[in-house]
């Protein structure tokens, strides 16, 4: 099947013959069906916020939780930064290791010798009477310089053996920088490893370079001024001393004193508070909402889904009874509960999608702080698609629970908070567009109402922003992005219900309340008297409408394609064409019945023909209820010698139900009745209109009406001062007298009145 047929398949079952429509009156089933989907998308969505809200990935380690946590299950976890630190503290005190460079311990002993038997060699040049010449060796030349080099030379003989001994272990244990060993004192430990891989421990460094040159010293037992000449003369020939850092292995140390370090496990039993308000989001906490996450069981989310299903059904069944109790008229039409439903789902579903898409704008970096994602809540939406189509009863208890259910969704433990908030909004907002006219005062209340009511209801988060110009910035661009939103999906909408379920709004009234409507431009064409009928019907069943509060556009809109079918055969209508009697005398009674009361059902082919909504069809049938036409039932008495059913002789549709289609067919009785009279005065007018209201009454034809007495009564005095007013005597002008004949007015033609049906 290709595209274009798919199309015209869906004009042709959707649109052109009501398949939803009238699928949706033919049972009750869609009102379960709705509420089941209202409950279970509900319950899912607050399911699918918490953890989304929980989800890792839309955090930023430092930034303030905007709401608190709680445990939802008993759990460990191991704390990372914690345990980082400790690992990092003992790999901090983990021993360097140092090498022992064997020719540089070499090469200083090798130069110690040589000062040493220069010292020697110097002694013997002496007593020789010789002058002691130094080798080309820096400890020979160092030799030249000592002072008492006799004391020294005679001491180290004396103790020749203990001092290379020293010497030597000095060279092998290691000997330190003395900037290295200042450096690194009191940090950490130390190990040596030897030319033969003999490994020596120090709990900081291998003795510095002073500390061996003093030690050496003391054993020769000098003056002070010799022995401190003999110390800056070993260190001088130590430099630097013979130690190599070992990067490597000092890492690799340090390494498996961190491997060593066991995770520091902490605890958290079920309701502990793991986060909370503006607490700023550690690593820790990162590892506590990880490890909540993976110590879920696999039958949580059954559990959890459960919970949110038990939440979502007492929100439910609240709103429910209290929309039962307040306007129960709803319940017992499956196409407006249908209706209704959608549009509480619509409003969920844009507000979760405007939950994640913060979450995108989050991570990019766009909205850096939690708070702005109120600001880009679309609450207006639900509260003008439900306040348009069904009216602000609906709306009330649509919206609060909207606005709960998406408080729940957003900040847990401030969701009465913001429902009260939330539902001050949709509340409101459905005032706001209660009395539109049209499609675009309907989109323009939607942008600026929803701008300014976001503003109020969040207005002291912009002042917790501190002045930050940015963050203001970003919340009245999020505003008028969701303002416009708000009003281009309402919009959008309206039309598709209006399409898809044949749905009659005071924006699509309105616009068939235009007189150049093909059908009306039609009638005036070719039913001029029934036209002119239909716009004095129209006029008093408007401001009766107003007169008691109802609906005056409905009443005004109806009143005017009540009487469309009388376009099938319009010449047998006394408005039409006065000889219409005339041509009734010649048929049955019978026939002349059915062609009269056809136009009823002629009405609602055409109604249907141009697709008009079920309000104006309504209009139609019922105008007349099941009342009696006492023209031909009187005929037929009166031809057939009283053996008449009545049953036969009357209209066949059920009274008018409601205060519009009331008063429309009250109107239609007394305009049409008006007609007749020969004398119009005020008083004849009053008595011909209680005459019809009593007769209408006796008849049964008002008890379907949900009027009361008082407004019944105010329907009627309206009634009165409406064709009073256009009825009254006119003044007689005198006639001037002037030979231009052209200059007369022109002969108006007969009008004929219109009998009572």
């Amino acid at each position: 099947m290709s595209f274009k047929k798919i199309i015209q398949y869906f004009r042709q079952k959707l649109v052109n013959e009501s398949y939803i429509e009238e699928s949706l009156e033919q049972s009750k089933v869609p009102v379960i069906l709705v509420l089941v989907m209202i409950w279970m998308v509900s319950a899912v969505l607050l399911l699918l916020s918490e953890n989304r809200q929980r989800d890792l990935t839309v955090w930023t380690h430092g930034q303030r939780s905007p709401f608190s946590f709680t445990a939802r299950i008993d759990f460990d976890y191991e704390d990372s930064a914690a345990t980082e630190k400790a690992r990092n503290a003992a790999g901090r005190k983990a021993p360097l290791i140092y090498r022992i460079n064997a020719n540089a311990a070499n090469e200083t002993a090798l130069e110690i010798d040589h000062f040493l038997s220069g010292i020697l060699q110097r002694e013997r040049m002496e007593q020789d009477k010789k002058i002691f010449v130094p080798d080309p060796n820096p400890g020979s030349r160092l030799a030249e310089k000592v002072t008492d080099f006799s004391l020294l030379a005679r001491q180290y003989r004396a103790h020749q053996e203990d001092f290379d001994r020293r010497i030597k272990d000095m060279l092998h244990n290691g000997i330190a920088d003395d900037e290295l060993v200042k450096n690194a004192a009191g940090k950490r430990s130390s190990r040596v490893i030897s030319p033969d891989d003999k490994t020596y421990y120090y709990d900081h460094l291998p003795p510095a370079v002073s500390d061996c040159a003093q030690t050496a010293a003391e054993l020769l037992k000098l003056s002070e001024s010799t022995k401190t000449e003999l110390i800056y003369c070993i260190k001088q020939l130590f430099g630097k001393g013979n130690l190599v850092f070992d990067p490597e292995l000092s890492d690799k140390e340090a390494s498996a004193a961190s491997a060593a370090v066991k995770p520091i496990i902490k605890s958290r039993k079920k309701g502990d508070r793991l986060v909370e308000r503006k607490q700023i989001i550690s690593t820790e906490i990162a590892d506590m909402l990880r490890a909540e996450k993976q110590a879920i069981p696999r039958g949580y989310g059954i559990i959890l889904l459960c919970n949110r299903l038990g939440v979502s059904f007492l929100l439910l069944a609240i709103s429910l009874f209290f929309l039962y109790r307040t306007y129960n008229k709803i319940f017992y039409n499956p196409r407006h509960f249908a209706i209704a439903g959608l549009a509480i789902i619509i409003g969920l579903l844009a507000n979760y999608g405007a939950i994640q898409l913060f979450f995108y704008f989050f991570r990019m970096g766009i909205m850096p702080e939690y708070d702005l994602m109120l600001f880009m809540m679309p609450l207006p939406l639900g509260a003008a698609l439900l306040s348009i189509l069904l009216g602000n009863r609906v709306a009330l208890f649509g919206g609060f629970l909207v606005a709960v259910l998406s408080s729940l969704m957003i900040l847990p433990d401030r969701s009465l908070e913001l429902a009260l908030r939330w539902f001050a909004i949709v509340a409101l907002m459905g005032f706001a567009v209660r009395n539109v006219s049209n499609y675009r005062s309907f989109f323009v209340r939607v942008l600026f109402g929803g701008f300014i009511l976001t503003l109020l209801a969040n207005i002291d988060m912009l002042f917790t922003m501190h002045g930050d110009i940015r963050l203001i910035k970003t919340a009245f661009i999020a505003m008028a992005a969701n303002a416009f939103f708000c009003a281009t999906a309402a919009l959008l909408l309206v039309f598709a219900f209006e399409l898809i379920f044949n749905m009659d709004t005071v924006l699509s009234l309105t616009v068939l309340g235009d007189t150049n409507n093909p059908l009306l431009v039609r009638m005036r064409r070719e039913a001029s008297g029934t036209m002119v009928h239909s716009l004095n019907v129209a006029s008093l069943a408007e401001g009766a409408a107003a007169a008691i509060n109802a609906n005056s556009v409905r009443a005004r809109v109806g009143a005017l394609y009540h009487d469309i079918g009388k376009l099938v055969k319009p010449q047998y209508f006394v408005e039409n064409n006065p000889r219409s009697p005339e041509m009734y005398e010649k048929m049955p009674p019978h026939l002349g019945c059915a062609r009269i009361r056809n136009h009823v059902s002629d009405g609602l082919e055409l109604a249907r023909e141009y697709r008009l909504c079920r309000f104006i069809r309504d209009a139609i049938a019922t105008h007349h209820g099941d009342d009696r036409i006492s023209f031909f039932y009187e005929l037929a008495k009166k031809q057939l010698g009283g053996n008449v059913l009545e049953e036969q002789y009357r209209y066949k549709n059920e009274p008018p139900s409601g205060k519009e289609l009331t008063i429309i067919a009250l109107a239609d009785a007394c305009e049409a009745a008006s007609r007749s009279l020969k004398n119009p005065s005020p008083a004849a007018i009053e008595d011909l209109v209680n005459a019809i209201f009593l007769k209408r009454m006796e008849n049964g034809q008002l008890r379907n009406s949900e009027l009361t007495a008082r407004e019944l009564d105010e329907v009627r005095m309206s009634f009165i001062e409406y064709l009073t007013s256009i009825k009254h005597e006119r003044i007689e002008y005198e006639k001037e007298e002037h030979d231009d004949t052209a200059a007369q007015p022109v002969d108006k033609p007969e009008t004929a009145g219109t009998k009572e049906k």
